[in-house]
């Protein structure tokens, strides 16, 4: 099992290349579906999740993430997935020593590796924005009052190869104590 994980971690890359092929709406819907599993504080689950396949709305999300130039690749995205992060709701002892929102970014961070992952074992590949027009997405999405999104993925295939990780070695980032 360890090696099917290897191989999606390796595999798996910022996508900013798309090709035509369509992305299935069920599969979408099947990560979502498991990377709902995905631990957060006290099990808050401090988030929404917006599934965007409509050709239409796909096209009008795309517009939001591209302000000044930016993420033009997105326009070729065949889906999105529009994360909202929610108040979390804490136990009280923690939410005593801590802010409601302390570990909001954590665990959507942690969903959005859940997702990233998943969609690459369905093959589908993604790419993380944080570049969004808030206020322009809101309305696009028709969110709720108080919803916002900071993080949205755009899925999509690519056929480009799998890139070389430049990463820092071991002997920068950890310490063996």
């Amino acid at each position: 099992m360890y090696k099917i994980f290897e191989q999606l971690v390796k595999e798996r890359q910022s996508c900013r290349e798309f090709n035509d092929k369509p992305v299935d709406k069920n599969e979408i819907n099947e990560v979502v579906q498991l990377a709902m599993l995905s631990p957060s504080a006290c099990n808050s689950q401090p988030w929404k999740i917006y599934v965007v396949t409509n050709k239409e709305k796909v096209e009008q999300v795309a517009l939001c993430l591209q302000e000044r130039g930016r993420n033009e690749f997105v326009s070729k995205a065949k889906a999105f997935i529009v994360l909202v992060e929610k108040e979390a709701k804490l136990k009280p002892d923690v939410e005593k020593m801590f802010s409601r929102d302390h570990f909001v970014k954590y665990d959507i961070g942690e969903l959005i590796a859940y997702l990233t992952l998943g969609a690459k074992a369905k093959g589908i590949d993604s790419c993380i924005i944080g570049w969004i027009n808030r206020p322009k997405l809101k309305e696009v999405m028709c969110f709720n009052e108080g919803e916002t999104s900071n993080i949205v993925i755009a899925l999509g295939h690519s056929d480009i190869p799998i890139r070389e990780k430049a990463r820092k070695s071991k002997e920068e980032i950890v310490v063996e104590i």
